[in-house]
């Protein structure tokens, strides 16, 4: 009896010790579900705004800025991730990039900006971020083979943690892809090309759209200031470093650059604008981080560590699941 006893407890040492294990392994995920656990719908905000300019309130929920260029910035301050989506019109065709998380439609939003046909591509497929996507005709996708073969029945179907919208209780939308678009290539708007970059990291399937008339980068989530998210399901730090060394090689000083989230200086309301310093800042952060190599503020999960004055980066070990 007393070997059985022993035998059972080493058994459930040992038993244990690989649940820790495997917990810490699958971090990203026991992360998302803590986020569920505390959050569990979206985070909105009452605090009072002011929008710096050129925003403007479109309602009580939208704020729109003219950028310029037949560029719009329609920002969500009031939600809690303060999503930025962009609006790029050329001569025939326009291109909204990213569609926020979906609590308001954003697609009467465009139709007050352009009479243009609107082509609507997400930097990434986070519920943030695709959360509009079924409003539109015409929905664009990085032609990638991981991607091609979530087409079922001609709906896209998202996977759990490629959405992760459960987190804040958002149901998995689905919608149509008419268009897939090869990394690397253009899309015409008519007297306006854009070019599609393939950049994992945050994601598997995170793109920005380079504006060579402009000198302008579409950013999303690749890089946006505040806290840079690289700790999620689908992160990969490697991917990440690597994808910041090819972006700051298609810039130089005066590009300019829109992040996907602006909620820098709340309560005060502004366009993320960033510079290709600042990927340049990125990337060197990510290179020892990749590596395991700790310059962090905190080495807990998610991982502090500063990128610049305006942003820091939150990540992963890279021994972790992506």
């Amino acid at each position: 009896m007393q070997i059985s006893a022993r035998r059972l407890t080493l058994a459930v040492v040992g038993f244990l010790i690989a649940m820790a294990a495997l917990i810490v392994w699958r971090m990203p995920e026991v992360y998302a579900w803590r986020w569920y656990w505390t959050s569990g719908k979206p985070v909105m905000s009452d605090a009072a705004l002011t929008l710096a300019t050129p925003f403007r309130w479109l309602d009580d929920y939208y704020a729109v800025a003219d950028l310029g260029n037949g560029t719009f910035a329609i920002g969500e301050p009031r939600y809690g991730q303060c999503n930025v989506s962009y609006l790029i019109l050329g001569t025939k065709q326009a291109v909204l990039f990213d569609t926020g998380p979906g609590l308001r439609d954003i697609r009467k939003v465009v139709l007050s900006l352009t009479a243009l046909p609107v082509l609507a591509i997400p930097s990434h497929l986070h519920f943030d971020h695709v959360g509009n996507l079924s409003r539109f005709a015409a929905v664009a996708l990085p032609d990638l083979p991981s991607l091609r073969s979530q087409q079922q029945g001609g709906d896209f179907a998202l996977g759990v943690n490629q959405y992760l919208g459960f987190v804040e209780g958002f149901k998995r939308p689905t919608f149509r892809v008419t268009r897939w678009v090869p990394p690397e290539s253009e899309i015409d708007l008519g007297d306006r090309r854009l070019t599609l970059l393939s950049v994992p990291g945050h994601t598997p399937d995170s793109v920005v759209l380079l504006d060579h008339a402009t000198n302008a980068l579409f950013a999303g989530d690749f890089i946006y200031p505040t806290a840079i998210y690289a700790f999620l399901p689908g992160a990969n730090l490697s991917d990440y470093a690597a994808s910041a060394r090819r972006v700051v090689q298609r810039l130089d000083d005066s590009s300019t650059i829109y992040g996907g989230h602006g909620c820098e200086h709340l309560p005060n309301v502004d366009v993320p604008i960033l510079h290709r310093s600042d990927v340049a800042d990125l990337e060197k952060a990510l290179s020892p981080a990749q590596a395991g190599a700790s310059s962090a503020q905190s080495d807990w999960f998610p991982r502090e560590i500063p990128v610049n004055t305006r942003m820091k980066l939150l990540a992963k070990y890279a021994w972790m699941s992506p």
